[in-house]
C-alpha cells in the first residue's frame, strides 16, 4: 500500500511539474521569444527637434552593443525605432501600432513630453512597461501607474530649483524666463511659481515659443526691457541657441540658467562658444570626459555604432533607460519574461552602480517612487566646455 501511495505522488509530482512548466512557458508576454526580446521607442529622427533624436541613438547603440555580446540571457533585443516628429499625433499612431500590432514587450526611452503625455494614458491600460522617457512633464511622472518609470525628476522640481540658483547665485529678486509653450515649459512655469514668493523674487517677463519654433528675438527684446536681473531658460538646444545669440548681439549681459535638456554641445556649435560662455545649465549626468568606468565604456560604445555623433548628455538619457532595462532582463535569469515580472525585478533594484547613472534606486509602488534619477546638479559653460559647478545649498 505504501509503496503504491509513493507512485502516486510521484506521478502527482510529475504531473504538476510539467503542468507548472507549461505554465512558465505559457507566460512570456507579448513581444518575447525564446531568442528575442522586442522593444519599442518613438522619436524625433526627423524634423525641428531631431536634435533630441541623441536619445535614441544612444539607447539603440547599447542595445546594438548587448547583441553583438551575446545578448541578454541568450535573447537578442530588437530595438524598435519610429519617427513621430515630435507631434503628438503621429506618436499616437504608432503607439498604437507598438501595441496592437507589433505586440512590442516594452517602451524604452522614448522621447518628448508633449508625445508622452498624449500616449500615457493608453500605454498604461494596455499594461506596457514605459521604461525611462526623456520627458519631466507633471503628468507623465505622478500617473498613479505601476507600469512607468521615470527616467529624471519632474521639471516642476527643477523650476523651483532654478529660482533658487537664481535667488542664491546670481542675488537675483527680479527674473524672466523663456520657456517652451508645451508640457514641459508649461510644468518648468508651474514650479517656478510655486516658490517665488518663498525665495522673495518676481517674474518680470514670461516668454513662451511654439515647439517648433526657433527665432526667440522678439521675446528677448521683451525680457530684455522688462529689467530682469536674471533670466531661467527653458529651452531646448535650437532655441536656446538663438536666444543667446540674440542676447549677445543687444549686449545683454544678464546671468542665465538653463534646464538640463538644454544642455548640449548643440547649443555652443550653433550660437558660438562666446555667445554661451558664463551660462549655468542644471544636469543630471556626469560628463563624457568623466572617468567614471561606465561612462567611459558608453563613449566607446556610441563612438563604435555611431562614429559621426558628438558624445552628449542627451545621449545618456538613452543609455540609462536602456541599461537599466537590460539589468531588469538580466536578473530575471531563466524564468518567465512577463511585463509584471519586469516591474517587480526593476523595483529591486537598489544602490546599484552599473550605469551612467551614478547610484539606482528604484522603489516600489507607482510612477512617484520609480524615478530613475532622483538629484539634479549644475554645470557652468566655461572655456568651451562644461564644468561642475555646485551651489550653496550643495557645498
Amino acid at each position: 500500500m505504501r509503496t503504491m501511495m509513493k507512485t502516486v505522488m510521484v506521478i502527482a509530482a510529475t504531473a504538476v511539474s510539467m503542468l507548472g512548466g507549461t505554465a512558465i512557458a505559457a507566460t512570456d508576454s507579448p513581444g518575447i521569444t525564446d531568442k528575442n526580446i522586442l522593444i519599442c521607442s518613438y522619436q524625433p529622427m526627423t524634423g525641428k527637434v531631431s536634435s533630441y533624436f541623441r536619445m535614441g541613438k544612444g539607447a539603440d547603440a547599447w542595445f546594438k552593443y548587448i547583441n553583438d555580446n551575446g545578448g541578454i540571457n541568450g535573447r537578442k533585443v530588437t530595438y524598435r525605432m519610429v519617427d513621430d516628429k515630435y507631434e503628438p499625433a503621429r506618436t499616437k499612431s504608432a503607439v498604437k501600432r507598438f501595441i496592437e500590432r507589433d505586440e512590442c514587450f516594452a517602451i524604452v526611452s522614448p522621447l518628448g513630453s508633449a508625445p508622452t503625455s498624449a500616449v500615457i494614458d493608453y500605454i498604461v491600460s494596455k499594461k506596457v512597461p514605459l521604461i525611462g522617457a526623456g520627458t519631466g512633464a507633471a503628468k507623465n511622472l505622478t500617473i498613479e501607474s505601476p507600469w512607468v518609470f521615470p527616467l529624471y525628476p519632474s521639471y516642476f522640481t527643477e523650476g523651483a530649483q532654478l529660482v533658487r540658483f537664481a535667488k542664491e547665485v546670481f542675488g537675483a529678486s527680479k527674473v524672466a524666463v523663456l520657456y517652451q509653450n508645451d508640457p514641459s515649459g508649461k510644468t518648468h512655469m508651474a514650479g517656478i511659481k510655486s516658490v517665488l514668493e518663498k525665495n522673495g523674487v518676481s517674474i518680470t517677463a514670461a516668454e513662451g515659443y511654439e515647439p517648433k519654433e526657433v527665432d526667440v528675438s522678439s521675446q528677448v527684446i521683451k525680457m530684455k526691457q522688462s529689467g530682469a536681473e536674471a533670466v531661467i531658460c527653458s529651452c531646448a538646444p535650437e532655441p536656446a541657441a538663438k536666444f543667446y545669440t540674440e542676447r549677445a548681439k543687444l549686449g545683454w549681459k544678464v546671468p542665465v540658467v538653463n534646464v538640463f535638456f538644454g544642455k548640449s554641445p548643440k547649443v555652443a556649435e550653433l550660437a558660438g562658444n562666446d555667445a554661451v560662455e558664463g551660462i549655468y545649465f542644471s544636469t543630471i549626468f556626469r560628463d563624457f570626459d568623466s572617468p567614471a568606468a561606465p561612462i567611459q565604456q558608453a563613449k566607446s560604445i556610441l563612438k563604435k555604432y555611431y562614429p559621426e555623433e558628438t558624445p552628449d548628455a542627451i545621449h545618456l538619457w538613452g543609455f540609462a533607460g536602456a541599461q537599466v532595462f537590460t539589468e531588469a532582463i538580466k536578473r530575471m535569469g531563466d524564468g518567465p519574461i512577463t511585463r509584471e515580472r519586469l516591474v517587480k525585478t526593476l523595483e529591486g533594484i537598489d544602490n546599484w552602480t552599473g550605469s551612467v547613472v551614478p547610484s539606482i534606486t528604484i522603489g516600489e509602488g507607482n510612477a512617484p517612487e520609480h524615478f530613475i534619477i532622483k538629484d539634479m546638479s549644475f554645470v557652468l559653460f566655461k572655456g568651451g566646455k562644461f564644468v561642475d559647478f555646485s551651489p550653496p545649498w550643495m557645498k
